[in-house]
């Protein structure tokens, strides 16, 4: 029996789409992380000029920086300055870890995303219904607060509003959502949730505030509580806009994600296929978010172990990136390394590798030799090539991948302990058991303390590990070791799951040797 290989979060491509962003003093830890699409509910055509967020001129400037990876800019440029503040919680270039200095330029292009997505948002909101006199006369401090990336004064400002006004109620479901956004923008997701909440209780049908509740929920990980508001949203968006708009498709795709988080991917399934659908009708059979479905219905099919019908969807996701994004864009480089995970699924190693490299290439030209993500794609390459045998040049890529890992995060980070298990595995295939036996211990002792004792991780460690002493005939270490792994397995994933019945030959496997 081999030892199990883990693979590092390869890129599943979520549409999960474009939220809101911004609380009362509500700082918190910088994220960045995958959002839902937010349809704009049910637009009245009102005056446009309300609120207009940051200036396409000043968006631009951002974006010239960013792509350039001006770090001048980020200890001289004061307005720069201000936007990586905002992105790192408060914190100059300077004070960066390792971690997030090297993944730098993309998070600070991520944030730059969500801040143009709450603009947009605010626009659509004030496309509703009518807008107050007191309301109309706060926004453009609010705007000018939020272009200065000062969203301590927005959160003056409006509870300083709520204070005032709080009989009017229209008004006051706008206040409180974005109030939401400033809370979603610093990273504070509970202050968030809250005042979503608030806005979806005074106007509790209107797709925009329970998409928005439902989406800060599900980043939360509460998915009971997110799913009947996307259900609602989706059912209020079909009566309002007909089944076939492309903001029901945004609503359908919304709800699938979650349901998939969640495991109900019989449920998933038609909602994807119907998104994708919409989307090819109404954007183009050819458009990048039609891509970006194609890849979450693959994704879902790959799940459920129906590769053959998942292979063409992702490679159809591939031509188009490549055509409407160019030949050498990260997300080209998503694509492949999709396709080259679900070709070796199926074997087809020869298919696969190919893609891994120019993935891995992409990934080095565009992020840098030493991104995280490099990485994720150098284990992915590393585990293809050790499949095949192919282990002189799979062992400097895991290396170089360990390497990478622990210099950005850290020694004690469970993707150090990934890296270790499958450099151990490698050696393991080889025979070098006294190389690979110091590195299953020390992943996992990283994950008895990242993870906790009880944790799948943990378990797979420890069933490595027994292996290994076994091979060297060391029966009575490993017993226990199995038994723990699998007492685990049972508990977390029941006694019929796959792995917990192959952990369990495992251990029948090394009693039968004890007798002999």
């Amino acid at each position: 029996m081999k030892p199990a290989i883990r693979i590092i979060a390869a890129y599943a491509v979520f549409s999960i789409s474009a939220s809101t962003l911004a609380a009362p003093s509500c700082l918190s830890a910088n994220s960045t992380g995958t959002t839902f699409i937010q349809g704009n509910g049910n637009i009245v055509g009102r005056d446009l000029t309300v609120y207009q967020g940051l200036s396409p001129k000043q968006e631009a400037e951002f974006r010239k920086r960013i792509q350039q990876q001006d770090w001048e800019a980020t200890k001289e440029n004061p307005a720069f300055r201000k936007l990586v503040r905002a992105a790192h919680g408060g914190k100059d270039v300077e004070q960066l870890d390792a971690y997030s200095k090297a993944k730098f330029w993309e998070d600070l292009s991520n944030y730059l995303d969500k801040v143009v997505q709450a603009d947009a948002d605010a626009q659509k909101l004030f496309q509703q219904g009518s807008v107050g006199a007191e309301l109309k006369a706060l926004i453009p401090k609010v705007e000018a607060a939020r272009n200065d990336f000062n969203y301590d004064e927005v959160n003056r400002l409006l509870s300083e509003f709520r204070d005032k006004h709080n009989d009017l109620q229209q008004d006051l479901a706008k206040v409180h959502y974005l109030q939401a956004q400033t809370c979603e923008l610093q990273i504070n997701y509970p202050e968030a949730e809250r005042y979503y909440k608030k806005a979806a209780a005074i106007e509790d049908e209107n797709p925009l505030y329970l998409d928005a509740h439902a989406t800060i929920l599900w980043r939360m990980g509460r998915y009971p509580e997110a799913e009947p508001l996307f259900r609602n949203a989706l059912a209020i968006g079909e009566k309002t806009l007909g089944p076939n708009h492309p903001n029901v498709a945004i609503q359908l795709n919304n709800l699938a994600n979650l349901l998939q988080d969640q495991g109900k991917y019989d449920e998933a399934e038609p909602l994807y296929r119907r998104a994708l659908a919409i989307g090819e009708k109404t954007l183009g059979p050819n458009h990048p978010n039609v891509a970006i479905r194609l890849n979450n219905l693959a994704l879902l099919l790959k799940t459920q172990g129906n590769y053959d019908e998942a292979e063409p969807l992702y490679r159809r996701a591939l031509a188009i990136d490549e055509k409407a994004l160019g030949l050498n864009h990260p997300e080209v480089a998503t694509d492949l390394n999709n396709l080259a995970l679900l070709l070796k699924t199926q074997g087809k190693h020869d298919e696969a590798e190919p893609l891994a490299r120019r993935a891995l290439a992409i990934g080095e030209k565009t992020l840098g030799p030493n991104h995280p993500n490099v990485a994720t794609q150098l284990n992915n390459l590393a585990l293809l090539l050790s499949e095949q045998g192919n282990y002189d040049e799979a062992e400097p890529l895991y290396r170089r991948a360990l390497a990478i890992h622990e210099k950005v995060l850290g020694p004690n980070h469970p993707n150090v302990a990934t890296q270790l298990n499958n450099l151990a595995s490698l050696f393991y295939a080889q025979g070098k058991y006294d190389e690979a036996e110091p590195l299953y211990r020390r992943a996992l002792a990283i994950d008895e303390k990242a993870l906790g004792p009880n944790h799948p991780g943990v378990a797979t460690d420890l069933n490595n590990l027994a292996l290994l002493l076994s091979k060297q005939g060391n029966y009575d270490e490993a017993e226990p070791l199995m038994r723990r792994a699998l007492g685990i397995e049972e508990k977390a994933l029941g006694p019929n799951h796959p792995i917990t019945r192959l952990h369990r030959n495992n251990l029948n496997d090394l009693l039968a040797k004890k007798k002999q």
